[in-house]
């Protein structure tokens, strides 16, 4: 038993990340912002310790006498009014926290990087941890600061910083209350409005198993390594998942269109347009549309063989989150 700190525990994947500590005995205190809701941690017995990334000196507060770190909070965000915002949540505010951790002395911390901070090299290739970046003519905020903040985290391993850093497929299945990105197609296809695909491969995993991930990592990762949460036998086309969730919700012609690489442009950039012109977020960005259409596969084998890293069936994480969503009112 260990006492841990939680940063993004209201989150998607650090909720599921704080319960399964909580399964295993762990005394869990959740660092939350001012305000933030904390109902998705009802019934949990956590300690609750207010701190924010950008605020220094309420994270050496938070940090104090806890024997383990679990660092999953970061701005994930298609556009920002501050375009700095990304990096000076997602690196600054790492680096303070790693830095903190560090003085504090705890014993193990487990980042949550992204599959983000590596590259692709080309359709139906499998990423891995050492394939270097490559995503520099589309990566937005968001992708270079996970990239610039893994490097950072990384390289503070020379000077004593005991942490393993784990790097997450798309999540998803039950308790995506945001919803995620991964969540929003399941909700738009159960809504009946996903009878359009685009190009591009995604490795959707679930959330259940990135959760569990992130404990192995603390119980068995390798200072200093990274490894892929994701499920290799999951990888697959933007419309094959698209169509898979229909077959599992049984719902017709959903992913039967495709959406040309032309279009999904020209839109990105009149939504790009009237944002400026309203100060409103862009329903998309043409970096972003450019990232969605890149065939982004992994192989997780190193998670597997080293962390006995779950890989459950992408059909049940499937059927297990529609089944939350239509019972929870989303669809």
């Amino acid at each position: 038993m260990s006492k841990v700190l939680i940063t993004g525990a209201t989150g998607f994947i650090g909720n599921h990340v704080a319960r399964m500590c909580a399964q295993q005995g762990d005394v869990i205190r959740a660092m939350v912002m001012p305000g933030e809701d904390r109902s998705p941690l009802d019934g949990m017995e956590v300690e609750f310790v207010e701190g924010n990334l950008l605020d220094p000196d309420s994270l050496t507060r938070a940090i104090q006498g806890v024997d383990k770190l679990y660092h999953l909070a970061a701005l994930f965000a298609v556009w920002t009014k501050d375009p700095d915002l990304h990096y000076k949540i997602n690196v600054e505010g790492t680096r303070h926290l790693m830095h903190a951790a560090k003085a504090a002395d705890v014993e193990k911390i487990v980042y949550t990087s992204s599959i983000a901070a590596i590259g692709t090299e080309g359709k139906g290739t499998l990423s891995t941890e050492q394939t270097p970046f490559t995503s520099w003519h589309f990566a937005s905020e968001y992708i270079m600061s996970k990239y610039i903040s893994h490097l950072e985290v990384k390289g503070m391993v020379k000077d004593g910083l005991p942490v393993t850093m784990v790097l997450p497929g798309l999540p998803f299945g039950p308790g995506d209350r945001a919803p995620t990105p991964t969540g929003t197609m399941i909700i738009g296809a159960l809504q009946g409005k996903m009878k359009n695909y685009w190009d591009g491969g995604v490795c959707p995993v679930d959330v259940r198993d990135v959760a569990a991930g992130h404990l192995l990592a603390m119980e068995k990762g390798r200072v200093g390594e990274s490894y892929i949460l994701g499920n290799t036998d999951n990888n697959m086309t933007n419309q094959e998942f698209l169509q898979l969730v229909g077959r599992v919700a049984g719902i017709d012609n959903v992913g039967s269109k495709e959406i040309s690489r032309a279009t999904m442009l020209r839109v990105a950039r009149l939504a790009e347009i009237f944002s400026k012109i309203t100060g409103k977020a862009p329903i998309t960005t043409v970096k972003n549309s450019t990232y969605t259409m890149e065939h982004f596969y992994v192989d997780a084998s190193k998670a597997v063989s080293e962390l006995g890293l779950p890989q459950t069936p992408v059909e049940t994480a499937v059927r297990d989150s529609i089944d939350w969503f239509r019972t929870n009112g989303y669809a």
